[in-house]
């Protein structure tokens, strides 16, 4: 039904074959924005995955260190911009997600529970304004 949440539980389940953000190339368009993410406080493992259909070159996902919670965002790497606009339309019908945005190629979703907008807001704002290369 909805691509981008089954996107995000292939994501997950594909993990374990995954790059690290450890070993995350210096050059990866997502590495500079993990720093910032450090930066900010916001401390988790970026894991990048094969793309899920076709309209994707990767998936990555961020899960962020919570032991009360369970804090994952999202990335989606799409082939060109009417590929992100056409899944950010789909993910945003998915009440599961929130915090959806596009900034270029690259969408971004948050699956927070239990739900924290004012952390998710200040995320999105982050992303929304961050140049990727």
């Amino acid at each position: 039904m909805n691509r981008i949440w089954f996107a995000i539980i292939l994501a997950a389940a594909a993990l374990s074959a995954c790059t690290s953000g450890d070993s995350l190339p210096m050059n990866h368009p997502l590495t500079s924005f993990v720093e910032l993410l450090g930066r900010e406080g916001v401390k988790g493992n970026l894991e990048i995955g094969d793309p899920i259909n076709q309209d994707m070159e990767y998936v990555a996902t961020y899960v962020i260190s919570a032991y009360t919670s369970t804090r994952i965002l999202s990335f989606f790497k799409c082939k060109d911009i009417e590929k992100a606009e056409f899944n950010l339309q789909e993910a945003m019908k998915n009440p599961k997600l929130s915090g959806v945005a596009r900034n270029g190629t690259l969408l971004f979703a948050a699956t927070f529970y239990p739900p924290d907008d004012q952390a998710v807001s200040k995320i999105r704002t982050l992303f929304l304004s961050h140049q990727f290369n």
